[in-house]
């Protein structure tokens, strides 16, 4: 229900500009720390899984970073409007967006690898994701509150205790959210 809401508003948000920017306001401080987590710098390549129409994500991280970022999104409605959105916002030079799903990509080329909170199926990607990941490789993956975990598609703690030797977390904070942290999953 929340994952078709969210296409929903972001389909109908990315046809105006003002309203694209709102929606943006959102993810500044939340991408910002992200960036902080997991060291992002300009010479990073940046893959987000899971764009959506507005990629909010990927706009941050561009414009907070510098550095080049790969969008993929299983929607082809979603692709096509998240592509109108980059170019309106001129960062069409740093973002590219293409239509693919996440538990199939190869992530070979990227440093960072950012998973979206409504991502789905969410362990199906990140086993794709693990098992061609190198060392050196930074994987943030969004995650549910607690109490709307039921809401999104998630991973195991099994999964965790058997791939990742280590994994780096912070709050979200308490503002209202639908997540509560912010995983960081390094490849050593």
């Amino acid at each position: 229900m929340i994952k078709t809401c969210t296409k929903l508003i972001e389909k109908r948000c990315s046809k105006y500009d003002l309203l694209t920017r709102l929606y943006g306001l959102y993810y500044k401080n939340l991408v910002k720390k992200e960036i902080k987590l997991a060291n992002v710098k300009s010479c990073d390549k940046v893959l987000c899984i899971g764009g959506g129409a507005i990629p909010c994500t990927a706009i941050e991280f561009a414009k907070q970073t510098n550095a080049q970022i790969h969008v993929v999104d299983m929607d082809d409605t979603a692709v096509e409007c998240a592509r109108c959105v980059v170019k309106k916002l001129g960062l069409d030079d740093k973002i590219t967006v293409i239509s693919g799903k996440g538990e199939e990509i190869d992530i070979e080329p990227y440093d960072v690898i950012h998973v979206a909170l409504q991502v789905s199926p969410k362990e199906k990607v990140l086993e794709n994701i693990w098992e061609r990941s190198k060392e050196g490789n930074r994987i943030i993956v969004r995650m549910p509150r607690k109490r709307l975990r039921s809401f999104y598609s998630n991973i195991s703690d099994d999964f965790i205790k058997e791939n990742v030797k280590e994994v780096k977390s912070i709050s979200v904070g308490n503002k209202p959210s639908t997540m509560d942290e912010i995983l960081l999953m390094e490849k050593i």
